[in-house]
């Protein structure tokens, strides 16, 4: 599942739309909906910070992360530190 899209699902759950995002955050309403329609590439890390801190989501970015992919992650990580170790 797309960044985007996991995002709106949290939004949506909050019940929240688009336009309490953009009153919460100043981002702009289509920067928004590009990025929860998988079309937000050029979203800035400042924008996208701000829009997890309006779900409070801030504290813990790694909600959004789908657990395949945390489990992925992880094995790259461990793989990664024991190349150091060697």
């Amino acid at each position: 599942m797309a960044l985007g899209t996991r995002f709106k699902e949290y939004r949506k759950a909050l019940g929240l739309s688009q336009q309490d995002l953009h009153r919460k955050t100043g981002v702009a309403l289509s920067t928004i909906s590009l990025f929860e329609n998988g079309k937000g590439q050029g979203l800035s890390l400042s924008h996208f910070y701000l829009l997890l801190e309006a779900l409070d989501l801030d504290t813990d970015p790694g909600l959004m992360i789908p657990q395949a992919s945390r489990t992925d992650l992880a094995g790259q990580w461990e793989k990664q530190n024991k190349r150091r170790k060697i």
